[in-house]
């Protein structure tokens, strides 16, 4: 027996095919399966309204079978569920996102909601939900990627680049990422990170970059040094700083506090809890 599309069966060269008369034209096989496929089709659109039919016929009577049970008998059944893609995302979380409790079949399986749900999830980006016959659902999800630590109520977090929390982390294992703190620093801190790229003196040093009143950034680098940043010409404080060898110096040699906010002008003032050290190491010429 031979395949639709087979050249012999074309041809009529096939054991037992008859000659290429009006009544046995040589792609009548051809004709014949596809509207084999088309009847099957066709049959099952219409049990599937059946089924809808019946299902509501019955609500409105009173009566509510268990239409579950009765998709699973005719082979629509979810058998096996298998989930690729994540590595911190538990697997209950996107097991209560499918609710197999009360979905038991492909034909009650809303994917667009399902897809909804799992993606709402802290870790989860994308949701791909692919049926595998007969009875096998594939759930595949990629995971947002950890960007920085977000300091909030005495409470870190690991955020995205969107600003999105990803999960909570304590204090013993840390990752190497940018610290950020404040309200609205998490949603403004890939913006931030970007703009302050574009100066390689102040990015290499900075260690903390805080929201003040969700307006402007206070950026505190790793030798003491704090640029208090106006809230609407951030890049044209940076701009002044790179460009002027002075105010380099000074934040090279640290522990001073440059603010940019006055129009015009910066105002200097060396750190105070290092102005006191120095005085009380100092000797006392009186002694």
């Amino acid at each position: 027996m031979f395949e639709v599309g087979d050249s012999r069966a074309v041809r009529g060269e096939a054991r037992g095919a008859g000659p290429e008369t009006p009544c046995n034209p040589p792609h009548a096989g051809k004709r014949g399966k596809r509207l084999k496929r088309s009847h099957l089709l066709l049959g099952a659109l219409a049990l599937g309204l059946a089924l809808g039919a019946l299902e509501e016929a019955a609500r409105r009577a009173g009566f509510a079978p268990d239409m579950e049970r009765v998709a699973q008998a005719l082979g629509f059944g979810i058998d096996q569920v298998a989930l690729t893609g994540h590595r911190f995302s538990y697997d209950s979380d996107i097991f209560d996102a499918l609710d197999l409790g009360n979905v038991r079949s492909f034909g009650s399986l809303d994917t667009a909601a399902v897809k909804s749900r799992i993606e709402r999830l802290p870790w989860i980006d994308t949701a791909e939900l692919t049926r595998v016959f007969p009875g096998r659902l594939e759930i595949r999800v990629a995971e947002r990627r950890p960007y920085a630590l977000w300091s909030r109520a005495d409470r870190l977090y690991l955020i995205d680049k969107t600003g999105r929390v990803l999960a909570a982390v304590n204090g013993e294992t840390l990752p190497d990422l940018p610290r950020f703190a404040g309200e609205g620093a998490a949603t403004e801190a890939a913006s931030l990170l970007e703009t302050v790229a574009l100066y390689p003196e102040v990015a290499r040093r900075l260690a903390m970059a805080e929201r003040v009143s969700e307006r402007r950034w206070r950026l505190k680098l790793d030798n003491g040094t704090t640029l208090e940043l106006p809230a609407d010409n951030e890049v044209g404080a940076l701009e002044g700083l790179s460009r002027d060898a002075s105010l380099a110096k000074l934040v090279a040699a640290g522990r001073t506090t440059l603010d940019f906010r006055g129009p015009g002008r910066v105002a200097i003032r060396p750190d105070a809890e290092a102005d006191a050290a120095a005085s009380s190491a100092a000797p006392n010429p009186g002694s």
